[in-house]
């Protein structure tokens, strides 16, 4: 089972980590990004771009949003 909200570095705001169809959930989908990123600006970018796609699609709020972004500023990945 999926972590209930998404978490990123440590950093819990209360956002629900949405499960879709396929079984990935934001934080697989964020720590792919982590996985990926050569620097803390790298990660930082690649996330804010997923969660343009993701309120764009409704799976999240503006307040959401910001939230999870102020985590992954806050993180220290990678």
């Amino acid at each position: 089972m999926p972590q209930p909200t998404v978490v990123i570095g440590g950093f819990d705001f209360g956002v629900t980590n949405a499960l879709f169809d396929d079984g990935c959930t934001i934080s697989d989908l964020i720590a792919d990004l982590a996985a990926d990123a050569e620097t803390h600006g790298d990660f930082v970018g690649a996330v804010a771009a997923l969660l343009n796609i993701l309120k764009r699609d409704g799976v999240l709020t503006g307040a959401e949003m910001a939230a999870i972004q102020s985590a992954a500023a806050m993180a220290n990945i990678p």
